[in-house]
């Protein structure tokens, strides 16, 4: 019994810190016809990412990339780092992107979050 409390500690821990990517997101800003980048703190060695949910007419997806923080050891598991979606602004306006950070088989996992969009 002694080691189960520890272990169902860790555990807890471990299934909350993908919230903390999670919580605050910026404000997407940028110019017609111009690229535009939003970045967002992200863990995929753990499975957890960022993914699209709902594209606004104003943007066009171009690529998504992810960087490791550079105080993780390479390849090490559960360090965070930053994920990079790239857009390309169609139309000025406001709208807003909505994006689902989650495991992409674990359903249960998935927090929508949605980001305002400003397109000048």
């Amino acid at each position: 019994m002694k080691i189960m409390a520890p272990l169902l500690t860790g555990a807890m821990m471990l299934s909350s810190l993908p919230l903390f990517a999670a919580d605050a997101l910026p404000q997407l800003k940028g110019v017609q016809g111009k690229i535009v980048q939003l970045e967002v703190e992200s863990n995929p060695s753990t499975g957890y990412q960022w993914m699209i949910s709902k594209l606004p007419q104003a943007l066009i997806f171009v690529s998504s990339d992810y960087q490791q923080s550079k105080d993780c050891p390479k390849g090490a598991v559960g360090c965070s780092g930053k994920q990079t979606f790239t857009f390309l602004a169609r139309q000025s306006g406001t709208a807003s992107l909505q994006l689902i950070y989650g495991r992409t088989f674990d359903k249960t996992s998935w927090q929508e979050k949605t980001i305002p969009v400003v397109i000048d």
